[in-house]
């Protein structure tokens, strides 16, 4: 029951990352910049979860120079991800970044197999297989035969690579402290990493406008996700993170329709569906394993 617990809180952060490129789309038209907008979501997500965890906040300095730099560790990929990903976006049409970024889903099988140093699972090669059936399909655009930028394409996958890694770290490391312990450090060590890599281009303009699309962005991007990987990775691993994670894109889908009226193609539908099945299979598979 833990980890169909755990499986289960995994497809609600995936979830709200998937709601971020819609909250992102708002903000944009309100004349907020990607780099400012990263920036204040980080911000923010970090002042949300030290107002939710007051009374530990000096506890969390508590922990060994090591584990405190492994976690920062895993805080920079999450940083890495965001700020590659929104460079790709700038080369590449959103549809072939998304595929790019999705590479996340093999890689992050792949940490783990090497890592527990085992073979993949017939449940995990079937729903890898349907999960990029399942993503080219949903992106409703074809992207053969046309030729892309390679910085992007090559941008777009570092952000991937990043994103698995930061959920194998999740998954892995220092899992001996409190879960509020290592989420605070990943979320600290992630908007310390964004300002760094966005210093100079911040442009401090439109500060309302950019709070407020921040704190929103802090809620679904940070606060929500960050700790619950923190708490729930561990008891599934990196592998069944990486795929139930996939779930972010029929997710993403469905609210632009709902909330942007997007419409969406037969092909995009199917699509999805085959990524929800996917999903599915990883959850029957965690629960035949509890």
């Amino acid at each position: 029951m833990q980890k169909l617990t755990a499986s289960f809180f995994i497809l609600v952060a995936s979830i709200s990352y998937g709601s971020l490129g819609i909250v992102a789309k708002f903000a944009y038209n309100d004349g907020v910049a990607p780099t400012m907008l990263t920036l204040f979501q980080m911000l923010a997500g970090a002042i949300f979860f030290v107002a939710l965890k007051p009374l530990k906040l000096f506890g969390f300095f508590r922990l060994s120079f090591r584990n405190i730099l492994l976690l920062s560790i895993g805080g920079l990929m999450s940083a890495l991800t965001a700020y590659f990903y929104y460079k790709s976006l700038g080369l590449l049409p959103v549809s072939v970044a998304i595929i790019m970024l999705f590479q996340f889903v093999w890689i992050g099988v792949v940490f783990e197999l090497l890592y527990k140093k085992r073979r993949p699972t017939k449940a995990e090669i079937v729903s890898i297989l349907l999960c990029y059936a399942g993503t080219y399909m949903s992106i409703g655009t074809d992207v053969a035969g046309i030729s892309y930028d390679m910085t992007g394409l090559v941008l777009g996958f570092i952000s991937g690579a990043t994103f698995a890694a930061y959920i194998f770290l999740s998954s892995t490391i220092c899992l001996e402290e409190e879960s509020d312990s290592r989420a605070f450090w990943i979320i600290f060590s992630a908007f310390a990493s964004v300002l760094l890599l966005t210093f100079g281009d911040l442009k401090i303009e439109n500060i309302e406008t950019t709070v407020k699309w921040g704190a929103l962005c802090g809620v679904l991007g940070v606060l929500l996700p960050f700790y619950i990987y923190a708490v729930y990775s561990p008891k599934i691993g990196a592998g069944a993170t990486s795929l139930i994670g996939s779930a972010e894109l029929p997710a993403a889908l469905i609210l632009s329709a709902l909330i942007l009226g997007e419409k969406l193609t037969v092909l995009q539908i199917v699509g999805s569906a085959l990524v929800i099945f996917a999903v599915f299979i990883v959850f029957i598979f965690e629960t035949k394993a509890k």
